[in-house]
């Protein structure tokens, strides 16, 4: 049932079925929280249009590393070196954050320049994918709830509540090169007009 966020932005009946086996009535969702889950544009730009403040991508972690797992979409096995990065995008003008994204990117893939960009951590994926004018595709995976029951003291990391979670994968050049799993904390989204 995801195929169909790979074409479309509406589903009828409104509901999907995840890999989980789980039930999600989209169509209860607040309207910014759908189009958050299908665009394949930048998450970053949409927040600021949405929330009408300056958005920033903070560094929350990213390291160069062996693969603890496969991730077959990406014919990646375990052991191959990848770019892990944990990322929060939040409001700078309300201290709010909007999104937390975790990314796994197969720097052997990457052309010199962005592979290097993105290691340095000085700006998004998506912002730098457009800026290079890279041509890209993004294939949404899996949307999914997760409830966050703790936070970790003294750290801007996952807050306690529900999350609304997407995972897809960034094509370049056909090959799929990059997999990120954005979280969007839900009560930021339920009342905002």
């Amino acid at each position: 049932m995801l195929d169909n966020f790979n074409t479309k932005g509406y589903v009828e009946g409104g509901i999907i079925t995840n890999d989980r086996n789980e039930s999600l009535d989209i169509a209860a969702f607040p309207p910014i929280v759908r189009t958050l889950l299908v665009t394949d544009g930048t998450v970053t730009k949409t927040l600021e249009a949405y929330f009408w403040e300056p958005i920033q991508v903070e560094q929350m972690g990213q390291r160069v590393a062996p693969l603890e797992n496969d991730i077959p979409q990406m014919g990646l096995k375990t052991g191959d070196d990848v770019l892990l990065r944990d990322v929060s995008i939040s409001g700078t003008r309300s201290g709010d954050v909007y999104a937390y994204a975790t990314s796994v990117l197969n720097i052997n893939h990457l052309e010199e320049d962005v592979r290097n960009q993105l290691i340095a951590g000085t700006i998004g994926i998506g912002e730098l994918l457009r800026d290079k004018g890279l041509e890209t595709y993004r294939q949404v995976i899996d949307i999914y709830r997760e409830i966050k029951k703790e936070v970790v003291p003294g750290s801007k990391s996952y807050y306690c509540g529900e999350l609304i979670c997407r995972t897809y994968l960034i094509h370049i050049d056909n090959e799929p090169v990059i997999q990120v799993t954005e979280k969007f904390p839900y009560r930021l989204y339920q009342n905002k007009h």
